[in-house]
């Protein structure tokens, strides 16, 4: 009678740090490493033939309890900057590097073709999979964003 009971609590036991495990290595697979931010489907595409540069798309939403302000990128070896496509009055529209922005806490920014964007140049021979990047912040650790490098078409 003992040992059944034995048995059952140490099958119990067993269960919990299974599933303690399982759980702990879900909430580690996320696209972003931050706890502060959750950073979603972040890509860019090869350069046109002849071109040098090329733009990356993402989406980055505050999970945290304060505003983030985002004071760059960093891609050590490639050459990126956070650019910002408006239109004015007159319908032109005119691309501009963004110094900083702040995301709100709760808010997002989705970095869209003829909005946000991040503007690569060195890429033209690039043959990786995946190019790391970190955003740079004003106040805490950088960022981290792993960018999926596709082919066009």
């Amino acid at each position: 009678m003992e040992e059944n009971k034995l048995k059952k609590i140490m099958n119990n036991a067993l269960r919990y740090v299974f599933l303690s495990f399982f759980i702990f290595f879900l909430t580690n697979c996320s696209e972003s490493q931050s706890t502060e931010v959750i950073i979603k489907d972040p890509h860019l595409y090869v350069p046109l033939e002849g071109s040098t540069m090329t733009s990356g798309y993402l989406s980055i939403k505050n999970i945290s309890g304060k505003a983030i302000e985002i004071n760059g990128i960093d891609c050590l070896q490639i050459r990126a900057e956070i650019h910002e496509t408006t239109m004015n009055a007159q319908g032109t529209m005119k691309m501009k590097k963004v110094d900083s922005f702040l995301l709100k806490s709760g808010t997002s920014s989705i970095f869209v073709p003829g909005g946000k964007h991040v503007m690569f140049w060195g890429l033209n021979n690039y043959d990786n999979e995946h190019l790391k990047c970190n955003f740079i912040v004003t106040d805490g650790d950088p960022i981290e964003i792993n960018f999926l490098v596709q082919e066009r078409g």
